[in-house]
């Protein structure tokens, strides 16, 4: 996933493939520094000054960059300055996972217009489920007619071939088997549509929004009921030849006699680490049920076996974590998710047990923090994702694409 400027090659392109080139390379600039100059443009992007002038006064008529003018400089006139308008344009989210579906509109910058979530049946028909999910796109379209959708980007869990825009298998949604997401969604309402995992969405939106904009390699780990990992290798999404990666909530650790899962493997640690099996086990420790909110409750009281339990799934994480970190050497690991939330109780486990597993040196080096991003960071890379594809393909966005259709 490309995810910053890159320099023009012009060999063997004809006039059209140039100037989408050069005009993803300005906005990309613009998007990427913000309060910058025409003449910063040229400078940055080795553009000649007449182009940029032609591409920026394109990109202003469409309202994807605004003028204002900026901090003078001594005598004579204050430069323009340019910015990237995020609310010029708005994406459809969709964060489908176990036990819910939210869709939101969101500006080009992360910010929701407008939101709404509802429960679905993970036991039920995909059929059925799916039709409410349209539904609650149209619902959204009709409610804000006036503005302009460049795309949807659609995030689930599981085994996701973004290629071809398919959901190959959700864990606990049975009924799910190679759903057609993209043409399903393009068909009904005509927008281009990118389809990826979540963890993968959450490490777009860390590389763009969060943690992960200073770092070129890191690896996003989320830790909710199921435990997977989204990579950014120099500075791009590493999704593997198939589309899948990351699924590292599916590494054995109990091959002989562990659980069955849902993919097929024994022992996978999701089932133990993930926050299905840390209720199941805290639950029976203490002798009653236990909601996600109680859980918290008494690992801040300090209940004894409430944090013998984190301590163990912590561990569990932290062993699979060192084959990543040992595999990959990425600068940082960013955590996020419901178990994550938990805190010191179920993090300084793990951390202990990277420390103390991997090579030394690589352990040394690389960085283990909390997300800063909110709840919403799944919706914010599904977003993203189409961002992405805008800021690399403007001019197609702009001249063949924007035609909204219902």
């Amino acid at each position: 996933m490309t995810t910053k400027p890159r320099a023009s090659k012009h060999i063997g392109k004809n006039q059209t493939s140039i100037k989408a080139e050069n005009t993803s390379s300005i906005l990309r600039t613009v998007h990427g520094t913000n309060d910058i100059s025409r003449a910063d443009l040229v400078r940055l992007t080795g553009l000649t000054a007449p182009t940029v002038s032609r591409i920026v006064s394109f990109l202003v008529e469409q309202g994807i960059v605004t003028e204002s003018p900026g901090a003078s400089m001594g005598v004579g006139r204050k430069p323009v300055v340019l910015h990237f308008n995020g609310r010029s344009r708005y994406i459809v989210a969709i964060d489908f996972s176990w036990a819910h579906v939210r869709t939101a509109l969101m500006d080009l910058g992360g910010g929701i217009l407008d939101h709404t979530e509802r429960t679905i049946d993970p036991r039920g028909s995909i059929k059925t489920e799916f039709e409410r999910v349209l539904e609650t796109v149209q619902e959204l379209l009709n409610r804000h007619r006036g503005v302009k959708v460049i795309g949807v980007g659609f995030s689930a869990p599981g085994l996701i071939n973004s290629e071809a825009g398919v959901v190959i298998s959700v864990p606990n949604f049975p009924s799910i088997r190679n759903l057609q997401v993209r043409q399903l969604l393009q068909t009904r309402f005509g927008f281009p549509t990118f389809v990826i995992n979540d963890a993968n969405a959450e490490a777009v939106a860390e590389k763009f929004f969060g943690q992960g904009r200073d770092t070129s390699d890191f690896v996003l780990v989320h830790l909710g009921y199921g435990i997977g990992a989204g990579i950014i290798a120099e500075g791009r999404l590493y999704t593997g030849n198939f589309g899948v990666s990351g699924e590292i909530g599916h590494t054995s650790v109990d091959r002989r006699h562990g659980k069955w899962c849902d993919c097929g493997n024994r022992g996978c640690v999701e089932l133990y680490a993930g926050l299905r099996g840390i209720l199941e086990d805290a639950s029976a420790q203490v002798g009653r049920q236990l909601s996600f909110a109680e859980l918290q409750q008494l690992a801040a009281e300090g209940d004894a076996k409430v944090l013998g339990v984190l301590k163990e799934k912590g561990e569990l994480i932290g062993y699979t974590m060192v084959n990543l970190v040992n595999l990959l050497a990425p600068q940082r690991i960013i955590v996020t998710g419901q178990v994550a939330a938990l805190g010191a109780p179920i993090l300084e486990p793990m951390k202990r047990i990277i420390a103390e597993r991997c090579f030394y040196h690589v352990a040394d080096q690389v960085s283990i923090t909390l997300s800063s991003l909110s709840e919403n960071s799944t919706l914010l890379g599904a977003m993203t994702v189409v961002l992405d594809d805008f800021l690399e393909s403007p001019y197609d966005f702009l001249t063949v694409r924007e035609e909204r259709r219902h």
